[in-house]
């Protein structure tokens, strides 16, 4: 059975830009996330948030609106804007895997995916996105249906060599296929949980 051993399951996350390493850690029962890329990216989004709320306050010249309803629609739109973005931050900050005995959930910043474990068949790497442009990262294959990427562990996607990255990526997909397999082979526990696809 697969215990809940936090240490025996962390892996390095090196960077490639030299930065200091990432650590994830791998275990059942937890949600697993490079957060560094989390809190970049959820930070960005709360960044781009605050500019549009401040265009409210910038001074109206002659070619802006004039009557208040038009002050007040643009207020509404910029507001509305800066909600959505910091909407999308609490997502991103929150994104990641969950593996347990239950099953598997992966929440990325925009879906979330519940996926039974035996329809869960294994991690490796791939492409987020279509198109074969998109972020490196952990990829569930599940047989017969689309993969789901897991953003939340993917790598910068700009200039990267697919060949190096998906090497980088190769043992992290390993220690997360291994963490379902052994979930997979446990005894069953006498409380069946909620086990979605």
């Amino acid at each position: 059975m697969v215990r809940a051993d936090r240490s025996a399951m962390a892996l390095l996350w090196e960077s490639d830009e030299g930065l200091d390493s990432d650590m994830i850690d791998v275990a059942p029962g937890v949600w697993i996330r490079n957060g560094r890329r989390t809190r970049a990216w959820a930070a960005t989004a709360v960044l781009w948030s605050a500019l549009f709320a401040s265009l409210v306050f910038i001074p109206n010249h002659s070619a802006g609106p004039t009557t208040l309803s038009q002050i007040l629609g643009l207020g509404a739109f910029y507001l509305g804007i800066a909600g959505v973005g910091f909407i999308l931050a609490c997502r991103v900050a929150r994104a990641g895997v969950w593996i347990g005995s239950d099953g598997i959930v992966v929440r990325g910043p925009f879906r979330t995916h519940h996926i039974a474990l035996e329809n869960g068949a294994r991690f490796a790497p791939g492409l987020q996105g279509r198109g074969g442009n998109g972020t490196p990262c952990p990829m569930l294959e599940r047989p017969e249906r689309r993969a789901v990427g897991v953003w939340a562990l993917g790598r910068r996607n700009i200039w990267f060599r697919y060949e190096r990255v998906s090497q980088e990526i190769q043992p992290l997909c390993d220690t997360l296929t291994e963490l379902v397999e052994g979930l997979r082979s446990a005894p069953a526990s006498s409380d069946p949980g909620s086990q979605r696809s």
